[in-house]
């Protein structure tokens, strides 16, 4: 009998472009997302979707008959929201994947790749950072997220589950349709194409490593035969200015930008690059989508849903 992949989490913005490559290569994919923040318009059709929570501790045992695999991408993920609802942060991406991981202990799930954050490391000690550097989460989310690796490194080696957590850096692509809108890439491309002002923190003077969804993708994919504990950053491994990508979109859009600013803001790191040695080593893993690209190929999609009543 052909073995499942389930994917938690795979109606949202990189869980559904994580199904589709699954589905690509041919495998048997489950999803269950409680669509809080994902949508059921973008989950593959050649999965098997079922609509509830990984904390429903009965229908997560359920979902789990037949599965070998779990990748895990079902968390609260607005970083801003987590300042004001912390409790809400840590029982989603730490209680609720306990239950998640209890369900895959009794039904003898061995294997888990995890969708962590580079929210993880705070205010990086230099740059790029590398896997090992320290880590000093500065918001609940990145608390969350560094939590509940350490858990899986616990159920590793307490109870032999294998993990892998991809740290991802700044994730951008289409399909990004997370409401409220917060991350930067989405909230400008839609005040380009409403001409409205666009709204800046930091003076745009933040350095940032963008990395495209489908490149993100490919790497779950990639270390799917790694066994063990592991942790790779996922990123570009190369730094850019926020203005930068304001001016990439400028070209692209053919439209002149009106900045508003919008001063600081909590829980923003000055630098974030990652150091991504250690997966290219590892399984040859590296971002193929250089930022203009994929930047156009972003525009083109909100572009296209503008035209069909944009949000």
């Amino acid at each position: 009998m052909k073995k499942t992949v389930l994917v938690t989490g795979g109606a949202g913005f990189i869980g559904s472009w994580v199904t589709e490559e699954l589905c690509n290569l041919g495998r048997s994919v489950r999803v269950i997302d409680n669509l809080s923040f994902g949508f059921r318009k973008f989950v593959d059709k050649r999965a098997e979707f079922i609509n509830g929570s990984i904390g429903d501790r009965k229908l997560i045992e359920d979902v789990l008959d037949g599965v070998d695999t779990v990748m895990h991408l079902a968390a609260s993920s607005i970083i801003k929201f987590s300042f004001n609802k912390p409790e809400e942060y840590f029982e989603n991406n730490i209680t609720n994947a306990l239950v998640l991981l209890e369900a895959m202990r009794k039904k003898g799930v061995n294997k888990i790749v995890n969708s962590s954050s580079a929210a993880i490391y705070g205010e990086p000690v230099s740059i790029p950072i590398e896997e090992a550097d320290p880590k000093e989460p500065i918001t609940p989310y990145g608390a969350s997220k560094l939590s509940f690796e350490n858990i899986l490194s616990s159920y590793y080696h307490s109870f032999g589950i294998e993990s892998v957590s991809l740290r991802y850096f700044n994730a951008y692509g289409p399909r990004d349709e997370q409401q409220p809108t917060t991350r930067a890439v989405p909230i400008w491309i839609r005040q380009i194409l409403k001409g409205k002002p666009v709204s800046l923190y930091w003076k745009g003077k933040q350095v940032r490593d963008y990395v495209f969804v489908k490149d993100i993708a490919r790497a779950h994919t990639a270390v799917l035969p790694l066994r063990g504990f592991r942790v790779y950053n996922i990123g570009s491994g190369d730094g850019v200015l926020m203005t930068d990508i304001l001016q990439s979109l400028s070209k692209i859009s053919e439209k002149k930008i009106v900045i508003q600013d919008m001063g600081e803001r909590k829980g923003d790191p000055k630098k974030l690059v990652a150091d991504i040695s250690r997966i290219r080593r590892d399984v040859g893993w590296i971002a193929k989508t250089d930022l203009v690209s994929g930047l156009r190929e972003t525009y083109e999609y909100y572009e296209s849903v503008y035209k069909s009543n944009l949000r």
